[in-house]
């Protein structure tokens, strides 16, 4: 192994160990400014993933992946943190979800729970890969170079802000 591979290697390992956050949005099927709906497919499965600048790491909806039979890896039970100041419990990992994403293509390992808000979120992990990105949330579009190409990945326009109240927000964290 290369003194890069090695270095990355240690990079990505200490990612996985920082703990995990997830955004109240991606729960809860609220779209704000941080947040852009598209659509993916996994598997031929249309798919809808929210790119949340709220959220650390990439996760993918625990029935997503086993309708899809993705490789479920079994980890110790670890808590994602959700950033309202709630947890999630979760001891399900999957390697190598490739999401098609139009003619961009992201395989990536994904943290599986129970959410409401989309079928999977991309956050940090993925975007901080990226480089340079260019947002522009309210015409739901962001740009960004993949191996010399220009992406540009359009977002889904939908409903007004949905505005919950307490209660509901802590049986959806009750949920696991």
């Amino acid at each position: 192994m290369s003194k890069e591979e090695y270095i990355h290697q240690e990079q990505t390992l200490e990612k996985e160990q920082m703990n995990p956050t997830i955004s109240c949005n991606a729960l809860a099927r609220i779209t704000t400014p941080q947040t852009i709906k598209i659509e993916g497919h996994i598997k031929k499965k249309k798919v809808i993933v929210l790119i949340d600048l709220r959220s650390t790491h990439n996760f993918i909806h625990c029935k997503i992946a086993k309708e899809l039979n993705c490789f479920l890896y079994p980890k110790p039970e670890c808590q994602v943190m959700v950033a309202s100041g709630g947890t999630i419990n979760f001891s399900v990992k999957c390697h190598n979800i490739k999401l098609s994403m139009g003619e961009y293509v992201l395989n990536s390992p994904m943290l599986s729970i129970l959410m409401a808000g989309a079928d999977v979120v991309i956050g940090v992990q993925w975007l901080q890969s990226l480089g340079t990105i260019a947002f522009n949330f309210q015409e739901l579009f962001m740009n960004f170079s993949s191996e010399g190409k220009e992406v540009e990945l359009r977002g889904i326009v939908g409903k007004s802000r949905k505005i919950i109240n307490s209660n509901i927000m802590k049986n959806l964290l009750k949920k696991e």
